[in-house]
């Protein structure tokens, strides 16, 4: 699949995913993952979405990342602009296999969950070797499957 086509399916995922408001953590559709080396990260079972294209499946998920470590926040506050982020949330796109995954989209979420930062997108896919991002998938996967679960269990 090309560059181009995975780009438009993104655009197209990016808007499903954040035209929705910006929940809190408290919000019964976030699931914690676990802890990265800046914070605690937690996937948004709400948009967690299977999606097809050009024959190859790709599993969609937003997180966000809570930040904890007080050198990084420090630094990343001297921005004007910045001085109120207490997290990132981050569009995941995984490849059915499990192996790879990109980041259509990533912003800066101040403490008011309004986006104050724009950290662009990776769309390079790239080998799966970071544990939390490991950690993102199999949950995602998971929600996806207890998703399905209980839509069989309703239609009994």
């Amino acid at each position: 699949m090309g560059i181009v086509n995975i780009f438009i399916l993104c655009i197209i995922i990016i808007g499903i995913i954040f035209i929705r408001p910006i929940k809190h953590v408290q919000a019964q559709a976030f699931k914690m993952v676990g802890n990265s080396d800046l914070g605690t990260v937690y996937i948004d079972t709400d948009t967690v979405e299977v999606v097809k294209k050009d024959g190859q499946y790709y599993l969609i998920v937003s997180a966000e990342e809570h930040y904890k470590e007080s050198n990084f926040l420090t630094e990343l506050r001297k921005d004007e602009d910045l001085k109120d982020t207490v997290s990132s949330l981050t569009l995941y796109m995984f490849t059915n296999d499990g192996k790879y995954y990109c980041m259509p989209q990533r912003y800066l979420i101040d403490s008011q969950g309004k986006v104050c930062g724009d950290l662009g997108s990776n769309m390079q896919m790239q080998m799966i070797d970071d544990k939390i991002v490991s950690k993102i998938y199999t949950s995602a996967l998971k929600s996806l499957s207890d998703k399905k679960r209980f839509q069989n269990m309703m239609r009994r």
